[in-house]
């Protein structure tokens, strides 16, 4: 008997075709649950990340501020001194709009929009995007 057995098992090699697509449906399902899940987490990371872009260029411009008396005329001016480089906002890859206000520059308005086919739009205010200004903070903005 015992050789029944042994033989039987040396005969049989590999995996039967239903044994393979049920492996392969189950890893389908599980895709299909967790990949809407990573792109989720990537675009609220890409939100955050402008957040922070924001509130880091609003603190070079305060500083440049307080050694010179005015804003910069550009935010490529804050570099080497302010900032060791101008950030793209992750989100759209662009340069964050910056609009100085005054002669010589007292006060400013900075901000990104977000276009509706943009993963970070979903997050925020739908078709709007970031913006901060020295009185108001940060804020989402309506489109």
């Amino acid at each position: 008997m015992f050789n029944f057995f042994s033989r039987r098992l040396r005969n049989e090699q590999g995996f039967t075709l239903i044994e393979l697509l049920i492996v392969v449906a189950i890893i389908a399902i599980l895709a299909a649950i967790l990949i809407p899940n990573f792109l989720r987490a990537r675009a609220q990371s890409q939100f955050a990340a402008s957040k922070g872009n924001l509130k880091n260029l609003a603190t070079a411009l305060e500083s440049y501020f307080v050694d010179r008396g005015s804003y910069p005329a550009a935010l490529g001016t804050l570099s080497p001194t302010y900032l060791r480089a101008v950030p793209n906002d992750p989100c759209t890859n662009t340069v964050y709009s910056y609009v100085p206000a005054g002669t010589p520059p007292t006060d400013y308005e900075m901000g990104v929009d977000f276009p509706t086919t943009n993963a970070c739009d979903t997050l925020g205010t739908p078709g709007g995007g970031l913006n901060y200004t020295p009185g108001g903070g940060l804020q989402e903005s309506a489109p």
